[in-house]
């Protein structure tokens, strides 16, 4: 029997263009959540700097550590830490964490659409109800949101014209359909207006 059960994804794995545009399935991270144990955010903190040079941000942006890994805060206590394929992330953040948080490994839960290009913020703007101006929502930020019908973490990269939509697998076909229907100036079904 297989130690993992490998999720696959129903997602176009080629990238769609349009307008100079491009909606893309993000190369597959290793990702585990972190919630700290009630008290002991402090101490985590310490440990994480102490191991990896960083803390978890206080902010909702995503912040870099070394060997690719990225920290992201996901919603009221709750991180997430993902790295390259391969890596056995869950087993370096145990060392790290100890008895200072709850890990849990979201590798399978999760996928990640890119849109990238000229005219992506016009398009994130359709599907989101955020203020997306740069000196508002900064390259890095990060925004826990409904894109449609669908919860999301909308991440804006350091580049400022590509964005991140990391969504549950199980809702990722939808989003993709909504992004894809927006591309090509269409309202996406899950906004359709009924007379």
């Amino acid at each position: 029997m297989p130690d993992r059960l490998l999720a696959t994804s129903a997602l176009p794995q080629e990238a769609y263009r349009v307008n100079g545009m491009m909606l893309s399935l993000a190369p597959q991270r290793v990702t585990v959540s972190i919630g700290p144990f009630a008290g002991r955010l402090g101490e985590l903190n310490a440990a994480l700097k102490k191991a990896f040079k960083v803390t978890l941000p206080e902010d909702f942006i995503t912040v870099a550590g070394p060997d690719g890994l990225l920290f992201t805060r996901a919603a009221h206590n709750q991180w997430l830490c993902s790295a390259p394929e391969g890596t056995d992330l869950l087993a370096t953040l145990s060392t790290a964490c100890q008895s200072l948080a709850a890990l849990t490994n979201q590798s399978d839960s999760r996928v990640t659409l890119t849109l990238s290009g000229k005219g992506a913020e016009s398009i994130v703007a359709k599907l989101v109800a955020l203020d997306l101006h740069p000196s508002v929502f900064v390259p890095g930020q990060t925004a826990l949101t409904l894109a449609g019908h669908v919860p999301v973490i909308l991440t804006r990269h350091t580049d400022a014209t590509a964005y991140d939509f990391t969504v549950f697998r199980s809702l990722a076909q939808s989003l993709h359909h909504d992004i894809f229907a927006a591309m090509n100036g269409g309202i996406p079904t899950s906004e359709r207006v009924c007379p």
